[in-house]
């Protein structure tokens, strides 16, 4: 059985510890490196090419948000999924837009994290329940995801997907050949629709639909 091969990033010994001695006892989990800050990440990261990094966002010298932009366009397959204490908006919103596999939090229980991983290394997105659960409050939980799609128009899809990916209103007019203007229609009527307050949301809404699975080159068939 080919294993998960795993590289765990955080700055206190403690925890980093601690987490490799818990995964190694999953028999599909396999633990390639550790790096106390972000720098130290991205040197073990390119050497050897991990399946998945569990991620601190707060490190010293380079943050996780940093180490995947300095990763991107590097030649890894590695995904990566941020382990954090922090459960709040800005923080999901700023890894969702430099296009995070997995966010979980470190409150949350070995079960969790196991299928977590297991579901990013299946090509997956993964949030957090409890992150899930608190950004999308107002939303209207007692739909099904289909229901909420039949709401939109082709074009909110659309735009709705680009917006998962983190492209603001200018970048999302280049892709689909609108105006910005029209974009800033879409955005407004797709957030009314849904129920929802701000890009924030609808990004985490995407993210449960499994929107940010598809590439950032080609939206997903809507049909």
């Amino acid at each position: 059985m080919k294993k998960i091969r795993i590289v765990v990033a955080d700055d206190h010994r403690l925890f980093r510890e601690g987490l490799r001695r818990l995964l190694e006892l999953e028999s599909d989990l396999e633990i390639v490196g550790e790096a106390k800050d972000g720098a130290e990440a991205v040197d073990i990261i390119l050497a050897t090419d991990p399946d998945i990094v569990l991620l601190d966002i707060n490190m010293p010298r380079m943050d996780g948000g940093q180490v995947i932009r300095r990763l991107k366009g590097a030649s890894i397959h590695t995904k990566f999924m941020a382990i954090t204490a922090y459960d709040d908006e800005e923080h999901l919103a700023n890894l969702s837009a430099l296009g995070i596999n997995g966010y979980i939090l470190k409150s949350s229980s070995m079960p969790d994290l196991l299928a977590a991983l297991r579901a990013v290394h299946g090509g997956e997105s993964y949030v957090d329940p409890k992150v899930a659960g608190k950004l999308l409050s107002s939303f209207q939980k007692h739909k099904e995801e289909n229901d909420v799609m039949q709401l939109l128009t082709q074009r909110e899809k659309e735009v709705l997907f680009w917006l998962s990916q983190g492209f603001n209103n200018m970048e999302i007019s280049a892709k689909m050949v609108l105006s910005e203007k029209t974009v800033k229609n879409h955005v407004s009527h797709l957030l009314k629709k849904l129920n929802l307050n701000d890009r924030t949301q609808a990004a985490v809404l995407a993210w449960r639909m499994g929107l940010v699975q598809s590439t950032s080159t080609t939206p997903p068939d809507f049909q």
